[in-house]
């Protein structure tokens, strides 16, 4: 049987809910609550760090603090990203039980980026991606990512810049390369929502052999979020 995916599609300006309903995914799934999903998802301005925290180091605080950007942490590893409405985050949570194999982080990354130089092209731009680093256009990044692999649920999630604040991105962190957004890139004035979110979630569902269905959040998964806001807050450190 086909993959399966729920397709939720969150525009929530609350930071933490949104960063604590990604640790509460990768639990849920895991477990069985919840379906594996596809969550597509725009957030308040804010910059996120990895796991463990040690992507602090390529945040520039001050300038956070000056421009009221909350920092928080996610469930996966990597570098330090910037969120905005203008940056459209996407997430695949799979079940490991629902997998026809197992995968590992490479794969996962390949999968995901197959998936994003996918709709590039689509909008007539030429993309490549390089591990570890993200997809490019030219030499200008456009997306990065991240992956977990745990004992019962993997997650590949990252950004694509669509029409964010590169002037907010660039003042919050040390970036290690060139970023630009896809309405730029593409010569015209794209929406997140209007423009990209559909293509984006049939390419990476495609990506995962999987079949997209409609869904919602559910006030169970809502609850657990909220109990996992401690996590998203630099300094709690997470459990193994």
């Amino acid at each position: 049987m086909a993959l399966r995916l729920r397709l939720l599609e969150t525009a929530w300006r609350d930071t933490e809910l949104n960063l604590a309903l990604e640790w509460a995914l990768v639990e849920a799934v895991g477990s069985g609550q919840s379906p594996s999903t596809l969550r597509l998802w725009t957030n308040g301005p804010c910059v996120v760090v990895g796991r463990s925290g040690r992507s602090l180091a390529e945040v520039r605080l001050e300038a956070c603090r000056k421009l009221g950007l909350p920092v928080l942490r996610r469930p996966t590893a990597g570098g330090a990203v910037y969120h905005d409405e203008g940056n459209l985050n996407w997430t695949v949570a799979i079940r490991k039980a629902e997998l026809p194999r197992p995968m590992w982080p490479d794969e996962l990354e390949r999968r995901a980026s197959g998936a994003l130089i996918g709709l590039l092209n689509e909008l007539g731009l030429s993309g490549h991606h390089e591990a570890r680093k993200g997809v490019f256009v030219g030499g200008r990044k456009v997306s990065g990512m991240a992956m977990y692999v745990g004992r019962r649920a993997v997650m590949v999630h990252g950004t694509l810049l669509v029409s964010s604040d590169l002037s907010a991105l660039r003042a919050a962190l040390r970036c290690k390369f060139e970023v630009a957004n896809l309405s730029e890139l593409a010569g015209s004035g794209l929406d997140p929502w209007a423009d990209v979110a559909l293509p984006l979630a049939e390419h990476l569902a495609r990506a995962f052999g999987a079949h997209l269905a409609e869904g919602r959040i559910a006030q169970e998964e809502r609850a657990l979020a909220e109990g996992l806001r401690p996590m998203t807050r630099v300094g709690q450190l997470a459990g193994s």
